[in-house]
């Protein structure tokens, strides 16, 4: 992935004329610019969405996730998993860098002549696909670079995805219905058979995405609708631990059906055309082919976007989804102990609550915990330690 996107980069910039080149062009149309200071939240990409919104969103995809959970378990000591996330992030913020650099380079390098309004392309997301063939078309083998960095990215999050979904579905759904375990072979089958069903529906759901807007956004407010909810349940357990679990499930499917709803009708109201979001401007004075110069012009005249009067629920930034549902559920949760009673927070184990939050709650004395390493542990080394500093305070 990254050898792909810099050579696209680099090749890219040297083309349009370095980088003073591509960073004037932006700045002459606007485009390098901050997120706006509003605490207006239909805003699609103010500076309170984007810091808070995105955090949250990031905290839920990188923290709390199954995915994510299912690694950093994999590695032998806490300390090791610590370092892996610290490590992700930096080498996820220099991705991302370079994807927003791209984007600036395609505006670069269409900045009279964009592709969008003369129908060379249906959709933003196709845009990265002509920088390519523009950039590196006539050195051969390149192209086959990007799409195997393409392919590299969607393999990597779909393999994953799909084994976690695997895991979860014979282990919580499939077992949970059997009276006897599934020895190896048949759990291996089942798995498989999952991962096939899946996989397939994937494929066919190519279909319906590629007419439902941009790639990123549309990823955003479907996972959102589960995401936020998700969040929701790791937060009540480490910081609202009195919340039982007939609470939690309650306020998990209030925040699911209102962020199924407002993503729903978000999404058809974007299909229709009712929600237009703020564009920069483009031209088309510099393009050397042919294309339909009435069809242009209404693409860049015409277009309207919604007004600050017209926006409504439905205009949410989807950088708000996940924030929205988690707290809802929180709030649903917290009413519904009213009805389902609360945790008996004398018999909780410490260890299952937030440091922060120990203080201020009645939990039973707390043991002495300590840091270990898979190896050290198996060896008996620190299980020895153990017992010692148990006599001790004894």
């Amino acid at each position: 992935m990254y050898g792909s996107i810099l050579v696209i980069c680099i090749k890219g910039t040297l083309d349009v004329g370095g980088i003073e080149v591509v960073l004037q062009r932006n700045r002459d149309s606007g485009r390098l610019n901050a997120p706006d200071w509003t605490w207006d939240p239909t805003v699609r990409l103010s500076m309170l969405a984007v810091f808070v919104g995105g955090s949250l969103h990031k905290i839920q995809s990188s923290a709390v996730n199954q995915i994510c959970i299912q690694r950093y378990l994999s590695l032998p000591s806490f300390k090791k998993a610590k370092q892996t996330v610290i490590l992700f992030n930096i080498l996820l913020i220099a991705l991302l860098l370079c994807c927003c650099y791209m984007g600036l380079l395609a505006y670069a390098s269409y900045h009279d002549c964009d592709p969008i309004s003369t129908k060379l392309a249906s959709a933003s997301d196709q845009l990265p696909t002509l920088l390519v063939m523009k950039t590196v078309g006539d050195i051969p083998g390149l192209q086959g670079l990007f799409v195997s960095g393409v392919f590299s990215a969607a393999l990597s999050s779909l393999s994953t995805g799909l084994n976690s979904l695997a895991c979860v579905i014979s282990q919580d759904v499939i077992a949970s219905f059997l009276k006897s375990p599934l020895n190896e072979r048949h759990t291996a089958i089942i798995l498989r058979l999952i991962v096939v069903v899946f996989g397939v529906a994937c494929i066919g759901l190519v279909y319906v995405v590629e007419k439902l807007g941009m790639v990123l956004q549309l990823s955003t407010m479907t996972s959102a609708v589960t995401m936020g909810p998700l969040l929701a349940v790791y937060t009540m357990g480490v910081t609202l631990p009195w919340i039982n679990g007939k609470s939690a499930l309650t306020g998990c499917l209030a925040g699911f059906l209102v962020l199924s709803w407002i993503c729903g009708n978000a999404q058809v109201a974007q299909m229709k055309g009712e929600i237009a979001y703020p564009k920069m401007p483009v031209s088309i004075e510099g393009c050397k082919y042919e294309f339909d110069n009435a069809t242009a012009w209404h693409t860049i005249h015409d277009y309207k976007p919604s007004t600050p009067e017209q926006r409504n629920l439905y205009h949410l930034s989807f950088l708000w989804y996940s924030a929205l549902g988690a707290t809802t559920s929180v709030i649903v949760a917290c009413l519904a102990t009213r009805i389902f009673g609360t945790t008996n927070l004398e018999e909780l184990d410490p260890a299952l609550v937030s440091p922060f939050m120990r203080r201020f709650l009645p939990l039973r004395k707390q043991k002495e915990y300590m840091s270990v390493s898979l190896e050290d542990f198996f060896s008996g080394q620190h299980a020895r330690e153990g017992r010692k500093l148990h006599a001790e305070q004894k």
